[in-house]
Formats: C-alpha cells, sequence, structure tokens
C-alpha cells in the first residue's frame, strides 16, 4: 500500500519547475523570511484564555458564496458553501478549522491558507500551511512564498495563490509584526507561575515550627530538628500520635496550607494581556453583557471577517468571476449576542416592514425553521405602505384623482334635460 503523508495530500506529488529564485526585496524591511514566534505565550494560561475567547466566538463563522445581480444579492448554493461551511479538507471539520486560523492570527500575526482545486479549476479543499518557515523569493518578476516544515520538507507557492491573513501590519511590506512587544509581560507571567509553584511545594512541605527556647549553634539546630521530627512525627516511632516536648521547645503545627496570593502582580499580568490581545476577564470568563459582547464583535471579530472576506474573495475567485458579482461573504451574528428582549424587538420591526422572512424570525429566537415556501413567506403590517403608492393610499392621488376630476368636469344628465327642455317650450312659444 502506497504511504501517503499530509504533505503530499496537501501540495501532491508533482514535481515542482526548476526556477531561478532570488531573495523578494522589500521597501523598509530586510527581513524577507517570516518565523511564527509566540514565544512561550501560548503555554501562559492568561495569554491562552484571551486566544481562546476570541477563537471560540470566531470558529462558528460561515463563509457564503454570494452574487450580485443587478442591485439584489443572490445565494450561490454550489460545493464551495459546503466546502467553507462544512468540511475545508477531510481532516477538519469547520469549527477546528476557523478555530486554528483565529488562534494562529492572534499568536503570530499571520497565518497562510492553501486553497485546492480540481481539474475543473473547482475548490475541492482549503489548508492551513502551519510552516516552521516562510521565505519571500522573486522569479521572472512574480512573488513566491517558500515554506519550509519540521519534517525538512519545503514547498514553493505564488503568493496570487495563498490567501494570507494577518494582524498589526507596520514595518514589513507582506508580514505582520512579531509580537514581541508583549514579551517582557509574558517573562513576567512565566516567573510568576514558577515562584507560585515552589511557593505551594514549600507550604505543602512545612508541617509545624520548632522553636528552640535556648541559644543554640546551627549544627545544633539541625540535630535537634531530625530527632524531634524521628521521635515525634513518624509514625513508625510514635504509634500513639501524642507529641511530648519539655521546657526546651515549642511546637506550633501549621494547619492551614492555604499560600498568600499577589493579587497585585496577578492583575497587572492579566491587565496587560487582556489589553494586547483586546479582550477582558468578562468575555473570557463568558459573563459580557449583550452589550459588551457587541462591543467586542464590533472591535476584534467584525476586522478579522472584513480580512476573512476580501482574502477568501481575491483569491477564489478570477477577475472575471468578480466582474460578475461573485463574492464571498464572512458575517457573524452580532444579533447572537442581544437578549431575548432586544431580539423580539428587532424581530417586531424588520416583520412590520416586511424585511424579514418567517424561517428568519424563528432562528433569531432560537425555534427550529419551518422550511420550504412558508418558511420563506414574509409578513407586513397595514400601518406600512410602499413608497410609491404613499401618495396615492393617503391623498387620493394619481388614477383615483384623474377619474374625479373627469368626472367632475362631466355634465350632469338632468342639467341637460332642463336645458333641452327650455329650449322645447321657446320653440312652442314662437
Amino acid at each position: 500500500m502506497e504511504r501517503r503523508g499530509l504533505f503530499e495530500t496537501i501540495f501532491g506529488k508533482k514535481k515542482q519547475p526548476d526556477k531561478e529564485y532570488s531573495q523578494f526585496k522589500l521597501l523598509n524591511s530586510y527581513q524577507t523570511q517570516f518565523i511564527p514566534f509566540s514565544g512561550n505565550a501560548w503555554d501562559v494560561d492568561t495569554v491562552r484564555a484571551a486566544v481562546h475567547s476570541f477563537a471560540r466566538r470566531a470558529a462558528v463563522i460561515q463563509p457564503q458564496h454570494i452574487r450580485y445581480n443587478g442591485g439584489r444579492i443572490d445565494p450561490v448554493r454550489d460545493e464551495m458553501n459546503y466546502i467553507m461551511q462544512y468540511r475545508p479538507n477531510p481532516y477538519s471539520t469547520a469549527y477546528k478549522f476557523y478555530y486554528r486560523l483565529a488562534t494562529q492570527y492572534k499568536l503570530y500575526n499571520n497565518v497562510f491558507i492553501y486553497p485546492v482545486f480540481d481539474d475543473k479549476a473547482k475548490l475541492s479543499a482549503m489548508y492551513i500551511v502551519n510552516a516552521n518557515q516562510v521565505e519571500l523569493l522573486e522569479a521572472e518578476g512574480i512573488l513566491f512564498c517558500r515554506f519550509s516544515f519540521a519534517s525538512g520538507k519545503k514547498y514553493v507557492l505564488p503568493y496570487t495563490e495563498i490567501i494570507h491573513v494577518g494582524s498589526m501590519f507596520n514595518e514589513n511590506d507582506i508580514f505582520g509584526s512579531e509580537n514581541r512587544a508583549i514579551g517582557p509581560v509574558l517573562d513576567t507571567a512565566n516567573t510568576f507561575n514558577q515562584s507560585m509553584a515552589k511557593l505551594a511545594e514549600l507550604v505543602a512541605i512545612i508541617r509545624g515550627i520548632l522553636e528552640v527556647q535556648t541559644t543554640t549553634k546551627n549544627e545544633d539546630l539541625k540535630s535537634r530538628r531530625d530527632e524531634f521530627v524521628r521521635d515525634n512525627l513518624q509514625m513508625e516511632n510514635n504509634g500513639s500520635g501524642v507529641i511530648v516536648t519539655d521546657n526546651k521547645y515549642k511546637y506550633t503545627p501549621i494547619n492551614d496550607k492555604q499560600q498568600p496570593i499577589p493579587t497585585g502582580q496577578l492583575d497587572y499580568v492579566k491587565t496587560e494581556v487582556y489589553d494586547y490581545f483586546g479582550t477582558n476577564e468578562k468575555i473570557v470568563q463568558n459573563k459580557a453583557t449583550p452589550e459588551e459582547e457587541g462591543s467586542f464583535y464590533d472591535g476584534e471579530l467584525k476586522p478579522f471577517f472584513a480580512q476573512l472576506q476580501q482574502a477568501f474573495t481575491n483569491i477564489l475567485f478570477t477577475d472575471k468571476e468578480r466582474g460578475y458579482g461573485n463574492e464571498i461573504r464572512v458575517e457573524g451574528n452580532k444579533l447572537q449576542f442581544a437578549s431575548t428582549q432586544d431580539k423580539l424587538a428587532v424581530c417586531q420591526y424588520l416583520s412590520n416592514i416586511g424585511a424579514l422572512e418567517l424561517d428568519q424570525a424563528l432562528t433569531t429566537l432560537g425555534f427550529p425553521a419551518i422550511g420550504g415556501n412558508e418558511g420563506k413567506r414574509r409578513v407586513q403590517t397595514l400601518n406600512v405602505v410602499n413608497a410609491d403608492k404613499a401618495d396615492e393610499y393617503q391623498l387620493g392621488s394619481g388614477k383615483n384623482k384623474d377619474k374625479d376630476k373627469d368626472k367632475d368636469d362631466k355634465p350632469k344628465d338632468n342639467d341637460n334635460e332642463e336645458d333641452e327642455k327650455g329650449d322645447d317650450e321657446d320653440a312652442i312659444s314662437s
């Protein structure tokens, strides 16, 4: 049976063309290599909690293929939607895929996605390229990326065939900046965690304080301590469990094993880490109010989704396909964080103006959709009128007004009969 690893699954076994690559020269930096660096960030519990609070919210998105058609947005139901929303590749669910994408986005400020197309130029899979090093190269005026992996294998791809998402773009023209700015805080957090671990170990070992009432040399103190422990604290020598001392010793057992926690240092680490990653304790602990969740969505999730939408659209479609209005829409459901009362108010307002389908209202409120034509039905209150019909509805203008005008101008039958009668009488009189 042929052995096939993940490298061959992603990139295939085709031999790459021989090209004369040279280092790609940037405008403002000589750093043409990206090496994923987070220090010990992922090993610090505060950092992991902060990144996790972002990643688990970002992972529930469902990108959608849409097409603009004469000012109307039409959803396109194709295999691309299934890949993006359920199974990006044979080894990953959509949640796992976007969670890993969001995590590397925060930890490294760079993440690379390689979309695989079949022989008919249709999207068949997407993989996150988790390389040890990414190097920018140039050949024949084209920008390439050479990915180097821990296994020693390398692969070169045109930059225009890679979905690159990043953050904190500044000094480098292509890559996002490294998270070295948070290095001192991570060192403090690591030192704090190690000191707390040693303190906990020390507190667990100490059983009591033996005070010698007379002045004694250090070596004698150690021998007296060992003698006291041997005679009183070891089971084989003190089966009764009773400690006996004379006036030379004062033994105080330590029963309270709780260790003091320096809250000031702990709060400093949390505040610095949470501020850097754009979160807070309520978001991390899922205690945020709907308003606070909405602020987190606008400040952190929405910019991330906007970048995904642009990157996906640019790489997954050709210029011609984008010209026909094809686009990948990436939006989170901000309303999911709202209270039930706010959801009801939104559904009521949108239903009144006929902007909400029945299934959309049910889904927003957490109920299962009906489906079919009934689920697509829109309802609208009679208190809202079409703007084009407003004058006719309120003032009686338009066709009805013209009809009334014609009716007023038309002579009445009784008037005609009276005129004719008068003429006949005049004729007789003459």
